[in-house]
């Protein structure tokens, strides 16, 4: 099986939950993960209002992520079995 990666530096726009009853769309570059608490986090830098700011996205309010085939990354999942990082 195929397993599709975002990579840094590349793109992205982001829909996830917010405090509001709409969703939160954040469009960045993706600059890695972090842990947030006990939970990972996407990280982005997002320009807002002409200054660079870095937003962490916790993983479990992400609805999804768009993204074009450009940047697209697929790796196939046995051919990286001792490389694959988990967030737990």
């Amino acid at each position: 099986m195929d397993m599709i990666e975002i990579k840094k530096g590349a793109t992205y726009s982001v829909i996830s939950a917010s405090g509001d009853d709409k969703p939160l769309t954040t469009n960045g570059e993706y600059i890695g993960y972090a842990i947030l608490g006990e939970e990972g986090a996407l990280c982005f830098r997002v320009k807002n209002n002409d200054k660079e700011k870095i937003r962490l996205i916790p993983i479990n309010s992400i609805s999804y992520i768009e993204f074009d085939e450009h940047n697209l990354v697929i790796k196939n999942k046995d051919d990286e079995k001792d490389k694959t990082n988990y967030i737990v």
